[in-house]
């Protein structure tokens, strides 16, 4: 496997400003409270007190099953998730949330690929 030493993102100008453009600006920020992104960054980890969906309920449970629908099961995103989603999310906020969720599962894989287990934002 190839190591990158550092931040690999830092070795061309243009990929190095869009990635801060997407951390300040999706990662960190948005449209969607932040602790319901983290929350699914989380769920991500595999962090074990997130794992356990029974723990949720309301917007929290319908942003992780949504996660888990973008990430491991598509055909999860059935009529009655999207029904819940709605009840707790505008269109602009599943964009969002989307985006955040699929581009920090990239960016995950990406850095692991390179030899980098850190969980950057």
């Amino acid at each position: 496997m190839t190591h990158v030493e550092g931040d690999p993102r830092a070795l061309h100008d243009g990929v190095a400003e869009t990635y801060a453009f997407i951390r300040d600006n999706v990662l960190r920020s948005g449209v969607v409270d932040q602790e319901v992104k983290e929350l699914c960054f989380r769920y991500l980890d595999d962090d074990p007190a997130v794992t356990d969906l029974e723990r949720f309920e309301g917007r929290e449970r319908a942003a992780l099953d949504w996660t888990h629908a973008i990430v491991w099961d598509s055909d999860r995103a059935d009529d009655a998730l999207w029904e819940r989603l709605h009840a707790h999310f505008s269109e602009e906020e599943l964009v969002d949330l989307g985006c955040a969720v699929g581009f920090m599962l990239g960016q995950r894989n990406f850095m692991k690929t390179l030899g980098h287990d850190e969980r950057s934002r």
